[in-house]
C-alpha cells in the first residue's frame, strides 16, 4: 500500500461525497460528468446528447443555501477575549494564515466546509525555522488515513498536499506530497513523502513542537461515531434535490425548443411534389390532400414546470430546520425570551467551531512560549431573532409587570438589532446614573 493510498474509510468517505463534489463544482463539473448526472435517453444520439448536455445548467439551490447559513454566525467578526494574552490573540485575530487572512475568515471557509462534507478542520504548523506558527483550513478530502486510540484521540493522520515548484529556468509544475504525523504519548513527529516516484521520504520523524497532532475537527453534528474522523453531511439530501432538479430542468428545456418548433405534416401529395413555405407561394395538391402544421398540445410542458416549481419550493426551504429553536414555546412572551437560545443545529455547529478555534490557538499560544492559555473564542449564536411588533411588544409587557430585568430587557433589544452591536449594558447604566444626580 502506497502512502499516497487512500484508507478504506477515508475512500469510503471520498465516494459518499461525490455527488455533493459535483453540485458544489457548479455546471461545469455537471457537464464533465456527463452521464452520471445527466442520463443520455435511449434512441438519443451522441450529437443530440452533446447538443443537450451543452444547453443543460445547474441553478445551485445547495450552494445557495449553504452560504446562507455559513454566513449566519458571522453577521458579527469572532472576538477573542484573554487576560493573559490579549495582544497575542489580537494579532492571530487579523492574520491567522500568515497570508492576511482574518480568523473570521478562515472560520467562515471552514464552517461552510462542515456543511457540505459533514466534518472539516483546521490544521496548525510552523515554519523549520521558528517562523511564524499559523493556521489553515484542511479540507477532509485531502485526508488519506488516520488513526485514532482507544480515547478516540488521533495517533496518527497523511494529508495530501500540493506543491508548486520551480520546473527549467522559466517554467513551474504542482507536484503531489503527502504530510505522515504520527502521535506516541507525548511525542509526536512528522514525516514528508514525494509521491511523484518510488513514496521516497523528502523529510522523515522530525519532531513536532506540539504533544497533539495539530488537526483540530469542525463537526456538523453533536455525535460522530467512536473511530471515526467525519459526520454525515447534512446537505446531502439537498444535493439530490439539485441534481433531480438539473435533469428535469435539462428535459424542459429540450421539450420547449421541440414544441417551439411545428412541424408540417403532408398526406396525398405526390412524393415528387415541389413544396415551397413563404407568403408569395402557393401549393397545388391531388384531391383529398392535406398539408397542416402539427404543434405540441403543452399538456406535458405545464406539468413539468409545475413539478420544477414544486423541486424549487422544496430546495428554497431546505435548512429552514437548522436554525430552528427546539423545545416546545407556546406564549408570546416565551418566544421573545427564548428566541435567543442556542439550540438549533447552524448554533450547534457554530460551538463547535468556537471549541476547534480555541484549540488551534491554544497550539499557536505553544509555540509562542505560552504555558498556559485562556483564550475564549465569542462566536455569534443570537442569529434568526424575530423583531416582529408583536414580539417587541412581549418583551415590554414583560418589563413592565415586573417579569423581565432591566438587563435582561436591553439585552434582547440588542439580540434583535432595536440596539447597536457596540451598545455596553455597563455603560448605559452608568449614564442612567449620571442623569439622575
Amino acid at each position: 500500500m502506497s502512502v499516497a493510498t487512500r484508507s478504506l474509510r477515508c475512500q469510503k468517505f471520498y465516494d459518499d461525497r461525490e455527488m455533493t463534489r459535483a453540485v458544489r463544482g457548479g455546471t461545469e463539473t455537471l457537464r464533465d460528468a456527463g452521464i452520471k448526472y445527466l442520463p443520455k435517453e435511449p434512441g438519443e444520439s451522441q450529437d443530440s446528447y452533446k447538443r443537450r448536455l451543452a444547453r443543460s445548467f445547474l441553478t445551485n439551490y445547495s450552494d445557495r443555501t449553504a452560504k446562507n447559513l455559513a454566513s449566519k454566525p458571522f453577521t458579527r467578526p469572532i472576538v477573542v477575549k484573554s487576560e493573559q494574552s490579549q495582544d497575542l490573540a489580537n494579532e492571530y485575530v487579523k492574520a491567522v494564515d500568515g497570508k492576511g487572512t482574518s480568523l473570521t475568515g478562515l472560520s467562515s471557509t471552514v464552517f461552510e466546509d462542515a456543511l457540505w462534507n459533514g466534518s472539516s478542520f483546521i490544521a496548525v504548523d510552523c515554519a523549520i525555522d521558528g517562523g511564524r506558527p499559523y493556521a489553515y483550513h484542511l479540507s477532509g478530502d485531502n485526508i488519506l488515513g488516520y488513526r485514532l486510540d482507544e480515547d478516540d484521540r488521533m495517533i496518527e493522520i497523511r494529508i495530501q498536499e500540493k506543491a508548486v515548484i520551480v520546473d527549467g529556468q522559466w517554467g513551474e509544475k504542482e507536484v503531489s506530497r503527502v504530510r505522515v504525523f504520527k502521535r506516541d504519548g507525548d511525542v509526536v513527529t512528522w514525516s514528508l513523502y514525494d509521491c511523484e516516484g518510488n513514496d521516497s521520504p523528502i523529510v522523515q520523524d522530525q519532531p513536532f513542537a506540539l504533544k497533539e497532532i495539530p488537526v483540530a475537527p469542525v463537526h456538523s453534528s453533536a455525535v460522530v461515531s467512536s473511530g471515526e474522523l467525519f459526520a454525515h453531511p447534512p446537505l446531502k439530501d439537498l444535493a439530490y434535490m439539485n441534481i433531480q432538479h438539473y435533469q428535469e430542468s435539462s428535459d424542459q428545456s429540450n421539450i420547449l425548443r421541440i414544441a417551439r418548433v411545428p412541424v408540417l405534416f403532408a398526406s396525398g401529395v405526390a412524393d415528387d411534389a415541389a413544396i415551397a413555405i413563404g407568403s408569395e407561394y402557393a401549393i397545388k395538391g391531388e384531391a383529398g390532400a392535406d398539408l397542416k402544421y402539427v404543434e405540441h398540445s403543452g399538456a406535458a410542458i405545464g406539468a413539468g414546470r409545475d413539478s420544477l416549481k414544486d423541486l424549487e419550493t422544496k430546495m428554497q426551504s431546505y435548512g429552514s430546520d437548522m436554525l430552528e429553536n427546539s423545545g416546545a414555546v407556546e406564549t408570546a412572551t416565551g418566544r421573545a425570551l427564548r428566541a435567543g437560545e442556542t439550540n438549533n443545529k447552524i448554533a450547534m455547529m457554530a460551538l463547535n467551531l468556537a471549541s476547534a478555534v480555541e484549540k488551534v490557538l491554544g497550539w499557536i499560544a505553544y509555540f509562542n512560549k505560552v504555558s498556559e492559555p485562556d483564550f475564549h473564542v465569542d462566536i455569534n449564536t443570537e442569529y434568526g431573532i424575530n423583531s416582529a411588533p408583536e414580539e417587541l411588544t412581549a418583551l415590554a409587557s414583560a418589563r413592565t409587570m415586573g417579569d423581565l430585568s432591566r438587563e435582561d430587557y436591553l439585552q434582547e433589544m440588542k439580540r434583535r438589532g432595536i440596539l447597536r452591536n457596540e451598545f455596553s449594558l455597563a455603560d448605559n447604566a452608568d449614564r442612567i446614573a449620571t442623569e439622575m444626580v
